[in-house]
């Protein structure tokens, strides 16, 4: 299975020889609802995942893009993370009379790749498209004046929030300045927890709706995407050949072995949902539980939660402080019996 691809997306058509009946609905991955074959659409470039975003989704993603571009761009995939094709987003942007709003914001930052220094970052006004090019190497930028004579609001850049005064300033100085890397850390934990890495190149990705096996599209390595392990270090028996599916069996009583597929946990251990889709947003979530609990360990109960306090990010992200707290005494899977 693939982790990434980035060949262009083509729309399948139905040829001549199937019959209407045999037909595949199409189903937006966020909403649900059914897509007509004359609406607007996005379909996931990757190959392994190829799920349909319908033309309001889809519209509501640009919109979110416009509101902050240096965060939400380019456009991706809603279940697997990959990039839509950048040619199918401009023709819908164009359909829905967008484009000069898109050249606004998106230009710059498609050139930033190509142009900007090592030491020098773009600066985005949260309330507007305005953009600036700034030199990180003396100091990181906190505060931003648009000049934009629209908006022309004075932000900080840590907490997106709009400065009053000179006193607020004074007061944004002190506390999201201090709190900036433990807000930082909160985030790759999120980040971190939400995907999978490859063990050896680090290519990122989310499985598709089938077995656990990964082969990773960038170096070809196999590897288990439960635990995370390369095939040739995944726990088999004795004398058995080490590849996955060797790694798999056993694995309702082994809690160094892994199961084929996630939807097969719940008959040992009914926490688990019994769809596959479910079952990956139960193992993220709980691997995200384990990267929040490491950085609470590191920075201390009353640091984490003011940092909520200040910026709403574990509240924001659907987490609960005293989830995240009780997460050191659960467990991914209750297995029958433990082996020593």
């Amino acid at each position: 299975m693939s982790v990434s691809h980035e060949n262009l997306s083509i729309m399948p058509q139905p040829t001549a020889a199937t019959p209407p009946s045999e037909e595949k609905t199409l189903i937006c991955s966020i909403c649900e609802a059914t897509i007509a074959d004359t609406d607007e659409r996005l379909i996931c470039p990757n190959e392994k995942c190829e799920k349909w975003t319908c033309f309001n989704c889809a519209n509501m993603m640009i919109k979110i893009m416009f509101s902050q571009p240096t965060l939400n761009y380019p456009l991706k995939c809603g279940v697997c993370g990959q990039e839509f094709d950048r040619i199918e987003i401009e023709e819908m942007i164009i359909k829905s009379e967008h484009y000069e709003q898109y050249i606004a914001c998106i230009f710059p930052l498609y050139w930033s790749d190509e142009c900007l220094e090592e030491y020098e970052q773009l600066a985005q006004c949260p309330f507007c498209p305005y953009l600036e090019i700034h030199t990180t190497d003396a100091c990181s930028i906190q505060f931003l004046t648009c000049q934009n004579p629209v908006c022309g609001k004075r932000s900080c850049l840590i907490c997106l929030h709009a400065i009053d005064d000179d006193l607020d300033q004074s007061n944004h100085q002190s506390i999201c300045i201090q709190l900036q890397k433990y807000k930082r850390m909160v985030e790759q934990a999120i980040e971190l927890g939400s995907v999978r890495r490859c063990p050896h190149c680090q290519l990122t990705g989310i499985k598709d709706d089938n077995c656990t096996h990964m082969v990773c599209e960038r170096c070809e390595l196999s590897w288990c995407y439960v635990c995370g392990m390369k095939e040739e270090e995944c726990d088999v028996d004795y004398y058995a050949d080490h590849t996955l599916s060797d790694h798999n069996q056993g694995w309702e009583s082994n809690e160094k072995r892994c199961p084929m597929y996630l939807y097969n946990i719940y008959n040992i251990d009914n926490r688990w949902p019994t769809s596959d889709e479910e079952c990956l947003e139960y193992l993220h979530r709980y691997r995200t539980l384990c990267e929040l609990s490491n950085v609470l360990k590191i920075i201390g109960e009353d640091k984490f939660y003011e940092l909520n306090d200040t910026f709403r990010i574990i509240d924001a992200a659907g987490y609960t402080i005293d989830e995240i707290k009780n997460h050191e005494t659960c467990v991914l899977i209750k297995y029958t019996t433990n082996n020593d």
